[in-house]
Order: structure tokens, then sequence, then C-alpha cells
């Protein structure tokens, strides 16, 4: 190939507090550009990414989302972790009218036309999270999370989803990024002495393993009394010590240890590009399939502008680890495939919710009532994958 390459922008932190989650991310972000590029790339054109390391620092994804922008004329940047980092980002996006791949859960109640939410709403993790921990676990929740936007957003959705169905909320309590021994100490004492059913923890970064380590250490059982999450990743769970992770629970639409076709063949590539067994978490696996779909949109539109993209976008879907997914055309967030899991160490992890068709997103929560009975979750027919 021998044409002008086509450049990307990728800003994913190596370092700082959620630096684990997003070398994850970049690692699979990686891997789908060699998988396009060993196919011929995109209409004869080679993808060129251009690098960023914001180090988990706001401020460092603004002024880098600016740079490549305006110095490496990038159209499309793919990136952001902690909502924080994609609300810095996104008004030099838009003034610059570029496009924006945001490869993270995150707290939805956001629409930008320039931004594709590849990640779970919360519609597709908070709902079948809560009902599985309802029917199972009890009514009396408790609710951390670390100190910022996220976290507030989305403990309160699941604060109000736990009460549709006559349950309560029973401490809210919030933890510094730069997570502390003595913030874990007054964590763990509040726990005690309220004695809930369950945990709802939305603490992010380095502060997810001394978390958990310091629950089992106080001698709380994820049996009786899990830590349900969707924040927490296989990566945090291999950084844990042995039986601190056992029987919590996660929600998201993909697991490392999924046993489908797709999932094992991504599994396999991800460690082979990642040079060791390292496994691939949900937003790794968003970020994988982001790149795929700027393929397949490109590949129809023949112009990476937003003018030409978004619409081909919208036209076209890729068979992503997790299942076929697409992007819907009212609010650029992603159909997906919900799942719930409580975590088995050395074992491929318990599904105990699973998806029986792919759920559209719904951002606004506008339909629904509490209960994931009562979303209509329609299957889409399948385009052909420009891949």
């Amino acid at each position: 190939m021998t044409k002008e390459p086509w450049k990307i922008g990728v800003i994913m932190s190596q370092s700082g507090v959620t630096g684990a989650i997003e070398r994850n991310q970049l690692a699979a972000t990686r891997l789908a550009i060699a998988e396009i590029n060993a196919m011929g790339g995109i209409l004869g054109r080679r993808v060129e990414a251009v690098f960023r390391d914001p180090k988990s620092t706001p401020a460092l994804y603004r002024s880098h989302a600016s740079d490549l922008c305006r110095e490496e004329r990038v159209q499309v940047i793919f990136g952001g972790h902690m909502s924080s980092t994609r609300k810095a980002m996104l008004p030099e996006i838009e003034a610059h009218n570029a496009v924006l791949f945001y490869p993270t859960l995150y707290e939805g109640f956001e629409y930008s036309r320039h931004c594709v939410y590849t990640g779970a709403a919360p519609n597709q993790n908070s709902v079948p999270m809560v009902d599985y921990l309802h029917a199972n676990f009890g009514e009396r929740m408790f609710v951390v999370g670390s100190d910022y936007v996220y976290p507030y957003e989305s403990n309160r959705i699941v604060a109000d989803l736990m009460r549709s169905k006559g349950g309560k909320v029973v401490d809210e309590f919030y933890v510094p990024l730069d997570l502390r021994a003595e913030n874990v100490a007054e964590l763990i004492a509040r726990i005690r002495a309220h004695n809930p059913d369950m945990i709802y923890s939305t603490v992010v970064g380095d502060g997810i393993v001394p978390f958990y380590t310091a629950y089992r250490e106080a001698g709380f059982d994820p049996a009786t009394c899990p830590i349900a999450s969707q924040s927490t990743s296989e990566v945090d769970v291999a950084r844990m010590p042995p039986g601190v992770a056992e029987g919590h629970i996660i929600a998201a639409p993909f697991f490392d240890t999924l046993r489908n076709p797709g999932s094992l063949a991504f599994a396999r590539a991800f460690r082979l590009a990642a040079g060791g067994p390292v496994a691939a978490t949900a937003p790794a696996e968003a970020a994988y399939f982001s790149v795929h779909l700027y393929a397949a949109a490109l590949a129809l539109a023949g112009d990476d502008g937003i003018a030409a993209l978004l619409p081909a976008l919208y036209e076209v879907e890729v068979d992503a680890p997790q299942g076929a997914v697409r992007v819907d055309r009212h609010t650029n967030h992603t159909h997906l495939w919900p799942r719930v899991a409580r975590v088995r160490e050395g074992a491929p992890y318990d599904i105990v919710s699973h998806p029986t068709e792919r759920v559209p997103p719904d951002p606004y929560l506008l339909s629904i009532s509490g209960h994931q009975d009562e979303m209509e979750a329609p299957v889409f027919p399948v385009h052909a994958t420009h891949r």
C-alpha cells in the first residue's frame, strides 16, 4: 500500500490511577489496528495511529485532543476512561469537528454528535445487575465510589433502581482517587456499622485492590454480602491476593472467560498481542471493536470527516467478541449484550445473567421502570460487515 494512510489519534494512559486498565485498552486498540492493516487496510490505505499518554490527568487528555486535531489534523480519536477525561476532551473535539470513540462504560445521560459511546450505558449494566442483586441478596445496599462524576451519577442511578424495587440505600460514601489506608479503614468501619446485604462499588483505578483486600481481611463473606461493580475488571482481579475476588459480582457485556468462538479467538489474539497471559477486559473489548466499527464505516464512506463517517457508521455492524454490535443513530450509543457474572478465580466466571438478545442503548433510561423484563429489546437485522 503506497497511498497516504488514514491517521487516527489514540489517547490512553500508560500510568496514573487508571493506567492499568487503559494499558489493557491500548493493547486491544493496537491489536485491532494491526488486524485491519494485515487485511490490506481500508480502501487500500493503512491505518496509522498517533499515540498520546495523558497519565490519567484530565487536563492532559484535553491538551492532547487539541494537539491531535490542530497539529496532526486527526479527525477521529479513540480513548478516555474516566468520565472526567471524556468531558475534558469533548470541547476540543467538538470545536475541531472531529469524532471521539469512547470505549468505556459510563453513567449515561449524555449525547454529543461528536462522541460514539461504545461502552455500556446504565440500562446495559446497572439494570441487570440490580435485578440480580435484589433477587438473590436482599434489599439493603451500601454504596461507595471514588470522588468524581461517574461514581456520583452511577450511584444515583443504581440507588434509584434499588428503591424502585422496594429496597433502600443504607449509606453512601466517597473516597479519594488517591485512596489511602485511612480512607479504607473508614470505609470498612461504615460497612460494618450498617450491615448491608450487598455493596455497590464505583471505586475505580488503583483504589479497587486495597478496598477488596481490606473487605476480605475484615471477614466479610461475598457469598452472603458481595461487592458488585461495573468498574472492577479482570485486570483488577489479577492484581488481588488469592481468594480476595472470589464470589464478588461484575456487570459487563464481555468477560475474558466467555466461551463463544468469537470471545475465545479474541482472547487468544489479545494475549499474543499483549505478550503474555493478560486477560482482556470489557473496556478493552470495546476499544477493540470501536476500531473495527470505524474501519467498517470508513470503508463504506470513503472519507473520515464527520459528515460522511457518522451516516456510514449507522449502517454497519461488526461481530465483536461479545456478539454483533452496532451504533444507534438516535443516541450514538451502542447495541450491546449485557451480562452479570460472579468471579471465580482460576476458572471461567459464573455468568449468572445471560442476554437472550442484544439490548439497545437507553442512556436516559426512558424505557426503564426498574424491571429489566419491562424493557423492550428488539433484535436488529445483521448488516454486511465491512471488514
